[in-house]
């Protein structure tokens, strides 16, 4: 489209688009996706809802087997010495312990986003290449909220795609486990499956 043709041609540094950003309203998101300043679609309520259900999925598990880890929602993640790249996956793994004042991730294991209809096909293609090059990342999950199905990348499968479709499809995350059914992240939404205890 015309529009994402000119929205690409804007190249800026890190430091740039970050001044860029702190100056915006609070209500407008923008990620960094290979040096384009990108605005992110306002949150739904059920894009909201997933990110939260999947968050608390993640930190139940993670307090069982890697109390070390933990799932955090819209943080900025920031490989070091990439300056083209500061995106905010809507839910992150990272390390319990951080420092003082550290405002991105520079080391995650894995990371989660919620589709939407409007998201540009280009802008997931790049986010996609990225988290799949930083090493510590074992997994990588987009999740659609629009209808009851998830795309899981895994790092163990040369990040090929394994489809989630059912609604009792097992989120099974490589060094976290298995979390839930599919359904599990569609509580609390218009797509809520009943009978969650029989999957």
């Amino acid at each position: 489209m015309a529009g994402d043709t000119i929205e690409r041609q804007w190249v800026v540094s890190m430091e740039t688009f970050q001044r860029f950003r702190d100056e915006r309203p609070e209500s407008e998101k923008w990620e960094l996706i290979d040096g384009h300043p990108i605005r992110m679609p306002p949150p739904s309520l059920t894009h909201q809802r997933i990110s939260r259900n999947l968050e608390t999925l993640l930190n139940d598990r993670l307090l069982e087997v890697r109390p070390e880890w933990a799932a955090d929602r819209e943080i900025g993640v920031l490989i070091p010495q990439d300056s083209k790249y500061n995106p905010e996956p809507d839910v992150t793994v990272i390390d319990v312990d951080y420092r003082p004042g550290q405002i991105y991730a520079e080391r995650f294991y894995f990371v989660a986003e919620v589709l939407s209809g409007n998201d540009k096909g280009w802008v997931l293609d790049l986010k996609l290449a990225y988290y799949f090059k930083h090493e510590p990342c074992l997994a990588v999950l987009f999740v659609n909220q629009d209808k009851i199905s998830a795309g899981l990348y895994l790092r163990s499968r040369q990040w090929q795609k394994i489809d989630l479709l059912s609604p009792a499809d097992r989120l099974d995350i490589p060094g976290i486990g298995d979390i839930g059914a599919l359904a599990d992240l569609y509580r609390f939404t218009p797509l809520a499956v009943q009978n969650l205890s029989s999957l």
